[in-house]
């Protein structure tokens, strides 16, 4: 998934939670129809994940996702000579009502909870 094929505006992020090694689920209230301002739970999910960074102001409620900015792809290089280990890897900013969280990860995508 292309995180900039959705509009997450006015998102409420609910929860965040590391679900397995380097998967970080969001749970979201998601615009699923922006007609009729109709609101559903989602499940962002990031994979791959080598960053997740919280810059926020401590903050009363639940942070707003206000918009995504997508950095693009990048390669990280961790290790040196033989060790040497390369990961390309996409990275954004969520900008939110309490400030910012970046995100390093190789694959997203958007899922309906069960």
């Amino acid at each position: 998934m292309n995180i900039n094929d959705f509009d997450f505006h006015d998102a409420e992020i609910l929860e965040v939670r590391e679900i397995e090694e380097q998967t970080i689920d969001f749970l979201i209230n998601f615009c699923a129809e922006s007609q009729n301002n109709a609101f559903e739970k989602r499940i962002l999910r990031f994979k791959g994940v080598i960053n997740y960074h919280i810059d926020e102001i401590p903050f009363c409620g639940r942070p707003t996702i206000l918009e995504i900015v997508d950095f693009g792809q990048f390669t990280k290089i961790f290790g040196t000579g033989r060790s040497q280990i390369e990961a390309v890897r996409n990275k954004i900013e969520m900008q939110t009502n309490a400030g910012n969280r970046t995100i390093e990860y190789s694959e997203c995508e958007l899922i309906t909870p069960q």
